[in-house]
């Protein structure tokens, strides 16, 4: 695995605090409703789950700004990990924008 440079991490960072906005977004914007499909419960989930992946990968992406660089290895795999989960899940809900809009026809 390769060494991330100190402006790598600091885009990398930008991203997932960017994620981390949509997520909070998304989840704040959900109507909780007691008879959910399990499509509505998946998503719901997803983005819960890509929200707290995002704001692991955040603060350790943070700490990693003011570590020396002696394990710089072992930092970029704890911040890969969970901020690959994080948009992945960012993908997923993306996908669910396309196919669980409102049809005007459907009202």
């Amino acid at each position: 695995m390769r060494t991330v440079a100190s402006s790598e991490m600091i885009d990398i960072t930008a991203l997932l605090a960017v994620l981390l906005i949509f997520f909070s977004i998304d989840i704040r914007s959900r109507e909780p409703v007691q008879s959910h499909t399990w499509a509505t419960r998946m998503f719901e989930w997803t983005s819960r789950v890509g929200g707290v992946c995002t704001a692991f990968a955040l603060a350790l992406g943070w700490v990693s700004h003011f570590l020396p660089d002696a394990s710089s290895a072992i930092r970029t795999v704890l911040i890969a990990g969970p901020g690959s989960i994080g948009i992945a899940c960012a993908i997923v809900l993306g996908v669910e924008m396309l196919w669980q809009r409102d049809r005007p026809d459907a009202q």
